[in-house]
C-alpha cells in the first residue's frame, strides 16, 4: 500500500501502526502540503457491514469533536474497496509505550495526563458520545508530551444502544468496567472507570487486575476490589489513592458523577488543597461533655437562708405561671374564633353560594386536532371552556400553527368556567425545525463544511464537483439552496466542490535554437510554465536551447512545466542532445567513465546530463551530453575536450540532481 495515492491527494509514505480492524499510514497531503495519518480498513472487513459501521462511526464521532486533547479528523473517503479516515498526524508514541519507557510516573505528571484525558472525555460526553475503549494504547503522547485521545472505533452516542459487546471481541479487558465485562449498559461512568485503571497504571507501572486469560481478568473486574496504588508505589498521597479507588468503584452510583467532577478533585490534589467528602462533616449538634458542676454545701448554718430564698422564688414562679396560663387561654380563644371565620370564608360561603347559584351543565369537548390554534381557542372561549397555554413542538409534516394533540380527547364532557378542575391542553405544531445555511463557508475546505452541515446542523450534504478558475481545488464554490437560506432540519444541501481550473490540452512548441526570451514567450503563449533550467544557476541567459523536456509536439495539459537545456554561446543548436559538445581548436578528446554513485537509489532508467568547465572559458558550464541509460549500461563512456595545461572539470547530474564532479587535466 506504501506509495499509493488516495483520491489523488493523500500519498501513503509508510505504515506506522495498526490494530484489529485497520492499518495506519503516514501520508503527505498534496493539497495542503502537510503530514497526515490515514487509517485504512483491512481487506477482510470491507464486506462486513458491522465493521464498516464501526469504522464510519469513529470518523463521525471524533469528527464532531474539536478539542486540543482529541486527535482531529480531517477527511473520510472511499476509493474502490479502500475505506479510509484522514486524521491529524501525531509525531510521538502511545501512553502505553511512554509508561514502558519511563516506568511508574510521578503522581503529579500522572494527574496532569489524567486531567487532559478527562477534559477530552468531558467534551465527548457533552456531545452524547461514550468512548468505551479508553486505555493507554488509545492515548497518544506528542513530542511535547501533550496527551491526545484517539480511536473512537467502538464509540456510541449515548442516545443510541449502549449495550456492550463481549469483552473478548470489543475493547480491552484490562481496562473494561464491570458493566462492560458483564455485557451490560454503559455510559459516561464506564469511561471514568477506564480512566481510573489507566491512572492506576501510570502511578504503578502495572494494571490493577491481571491473569492468564481474558475471562479471568474480566471476573476480577466484576468481583475483586483493587489495591490502593500506594501499596505498589510508596510516596503516592492518600488523596490520590482515594481518587483512583472512587473512579474504579464496582457500582456506577459510587463513582464520580462526571469527568468534570474527577478533574476538580485531581486539580485540588495538585494544588495541595483539601476536598470535602460527602458524609464526613462534623455534626455541630452532637452531644459533648462539658465537665461536672460543683455541689453546694447544704449543711449547718446555711440551711435557713436557703429555705427563705426558696420560698421567695416559689412565690415569683406562681405569679408568672398564672399570667402564662391566662395568656394561653386568650390565645386559644382567638385561634378558635379565627378558625371558625376562616372556615366560613373558605368553605361554608362557597358551599352555600354553590347551592344557591344556578346549576352549570358540562360541555362536550370537540376534536381540535388539525384545526388552527386561533380557531381552536376561539371555540374554547365561546363555550367558556377552561384551557392552559398551548405547547408548541416541532413537526416535520404538520404546518406551523396546527393542533396535533389534545387533552382530554374529543367526546369527553368537562365543566365550563375558569375555576373548573379539568382544563383543555393543546399541543401545536411549530412546523419543521429550521436552520440557516452558514454564510462563512464559501472558499472553506469541503471536508470541514460537510462535517459541519451534517453533524452540527443535521443537514444532508451532497457533493457536486465542478471546475472553477476562481476557487482553489477542494474548496467550496457555492451551495444549493444558497448560503444564508433557512431550511428544515434534515434537508439536502448540495455543496459544489472546486476541481480547480479546467486545464486544456496543448501541444508543446519547438524551443531548440531559441534564446531564453524567445522560449519564455512561446511557453507563456501556450499557457505552459517554465520548469528547471540546465545548467543550474545560469538561468539560460547565455547561449541557446539545445534540448527540452517534454519534447516538441507532445500533447500536455496547460500549466505543465517545460525543462530547458542550454548550450554555450558557440555550441551548435538543435539535435536531441545525445552527441558530444564542441571541439575547440587545439583541444584533445579524453575518455572518462560515468558511474552510479554508491549508496544512492535510482530507478531502472537513469537520466544523465554531463557538463564541463575549463579555466580558459571562465569556469562556465558547457553542455556535453544528455542521455537516458539503463542501470546495466553503467559505467558509461564519455569524451571530454581538454586543452593541455588547462584545468578542466567534468560535472555529472542524474535524474535532475547533482551527483559528483571530476577533474580532467593533461600536461603540456
Amino acid at each position: 500500500m506504501t506509495g499509493k495515492v488516495l483520491n489523488n491527494r493523500y500519498e501513503l509514505v509508510e505504515r506506522i501502526g495498526g490494530g484489529g480492524m485497520a492499518d495506519v499510514y503516514k501520508a503527505k497531503c498534496r493539497v495542503l502540503k502537510r503530514w497526515v495519518a490515514v487509517k485504512i480498513l483491512k481487506d477482510e472487513f470491507v464486506n462486513d457491514e458491522e465493521f464498516l459501521e464501526r469504522f464510519e462511526r469513529e470518523a463521525y464521532a471524533a469528527g464532531s469533536l474539536n478539542h486540543p486533547n482529541i486527535v482531529s479528523i480531517y477527511d473520510v473517503g472511499r476509493e474502490g474497496n479502500i475505506h479510509y479516515i484522514v486524521m491529524e498526524y501525531i509525531d510521538g508514541i502511545t501512553l502505553k509505550e511512554y509508561i514502558r519507557q519511563n516506568g511508574a510516573l510521578p503522581w503529579q505528571e500522572a494527574a496532569e495526563i489524567a486531567i487532559s484525558v478527562l477534559s477530552a472525555l468531558h467534551k465527548a460526553h457533552r456531545h452524547g458520545i461514550i468512548h468505551r475503549d479508553i486505555k493507554p494504547q488509545n492515548i497518544l503522547m506528542t513530542s511535547d508530551n501533550v496527551p491526545k485521545v484517539t480511536d473512537f472505533g467502538i464509540a456510541r452516542a449515548a442516545s443510541t444502544s449502549t449495550i456492550t459487546m463481549k469483552v473478548d471481541t470489543v475493547g480491552s479487558v484490562h481496562y473494561s468496567s464491570p458493566e462492560q465485562a458483564r455485557g451490560g449498559y454503559t455510559d459516561e461512568k464506564s469511561d471514568i472507570y477506564s480512566v481510573g485503571v489507566t491512572l492506576f497504571e501510570m502511578l504503578t507501572g502495572r494494571v490493577p487486575f491481571d491473569a492468564d486469560n481474558p475471562v479471568s481478568v474480566a471476573l476480577k473486574h466484576i468481583e475483586e476490589e483493587p489495591q490502593p496504588p500506594s501499596k505498589f508505589a510508596p510516596g503516592i498521597p492518600e488523596a490520590m489513592d482515594e481518587i483512583v479507588l472512587r473512579a474504579m468503584k464496582k457500582s456506577k452510583t459510587e463513582r464520580y458523577d462526571s469527568a468534570l467532577q474527577m478533574i476538580a478533585e485531581l486539580d485540588h490534589l495538585k494544588k495541595g488543597e483539601a476536598f470535602e467528602r460527602n458524609g464526613y462533616e462534623t455534626d455541630p449538634y452532637a452531644t459533648k461533655v462539658i465537665g461536672s458542676l460543683e455541689e453546694e454545701d447544704l449543711a449547718g448554718k446555711n440551711n435557713r437562708n436557703r429555705k427563705k430564698n426558696k420560698k421567695k422564688a416559689n412565690e415569683k414562679k406562681s405569679t408568672k405561671k398564672g399570667i402564662l396560663i391566662a395568656s394561653v387561654y386568650i390565645l386559644l380563644i382567638g385561634l378558635i374564633v379565627g378558625g371558625m371565620w376562616l372556615a366560613y370564608d373558605r368553605i361554608v360561603r362557597d358551599v352555600v353560594g354553590a347551592i344557591l347559584a344556578p346549576k352549570k351543565q358540562p360541555v362536550e369537548v370537540i376534536s381540535y386536532i388539525g384545526m388552527s390554534i386561533e380557531k381552536a381557542i376561539a371555540d374554547l372561549e365561546a363555550k367558556n371552556l377552561p384551557y392552559i397555554e398551548p405547547v408548541y413542538e416541532y413537526h416535520e409534516t404538520v404546518p406551523k400553527g396546527i393542533v396535533i394533540e389534545q387533552k382530554p380527547t374529543a367526546g369527553i364532557s368537562i365543566m365550563p368556567g375558569k375555576d373548573a378542575m379539568t382544563k383543555v391542553e393543546l399541543v401545536v405544531s411549530n412546523g419543521p425545525k429550521q436552520v440557516e445555511i452558514p454564510t462563512d463557508i464559501k472558499f472553506a475546505d469541503y471536508v470541514e463544511v460537510e462535517i459541519r452541515l451534517r453533524d452540527e446542523l443535521n443537514l444532508k450534504p451532497r457533493e457536486v464537483a465542478e471546475y472553477s478558475d476562481e476557487v482553489a481545488e477542494g474548496r467550496v464554490i457555492r451551495t444549493e439552496p444558497e448560503m444564508g437560506s433557512v431550511v428544515a432540519v434534515g434537508s439536502e444541501v448540495i455543496i459544489y466542490r472546486s476541481l480547480g481550473p479546467e486545464l486544456k490540452d496543448v501541444v508543446v512548441p519547438d524551443l531548440t535554437g531559441n534564446t531564453m526570451d524567445e522560449a519564455r514567450h512561446k511557453i507563456l503563449t501556450q499557457n505552459l510554465s517554465i520548469g528547471k533550467i540546465f545548467p543550474e544557476g545560469r538561468e539560460g541567459y547565455k547561449g541557446r536551447i539545445i534540448d527540452q523536456e517534454p519534447k516538441a509536439g507532445t500533447t500536455v495539459k496547460e500549466l505543465t512545466a517545460i525543462n530547458l537545456y542550454f548550450g554555450d554561446e558557440q555550441s551548435p543548436t538543435g539535435g536531441d542532445g545525445s552527441g558530444t559538445g564542441i571541439d575547440p581548436t587545439g583541444s584533445i578528446r579524453v575518455t572518462r567513465n560515468i558511474y552510479l554513485p554508491p549508496g544512492k537509489t535510482f530507478g531502472d532508467k537513469v537520466e544523465v546530463v554531463a557538463y564541463y568547465t575549463a579555466e580558459d572559458t571562465g569556469d562556465e558550464m558547457i553542455f556535453l551530453q544528455r542521455i537516458t541509460l539503463n542501470k546495466t549500461d553503467f559505467p558509461h563512456h564519455i569524451t571530454v575536450p581538454v586543452t593541455p595545461g588547462v584545468k578542466t572539470t567534468l560535472i555529472v547530474y542524474m535524474d535532475g540532481e547533482f551527483q559528483y564532479e571530476e577533474e580532467v587535466l593533461i600536461q603540456q
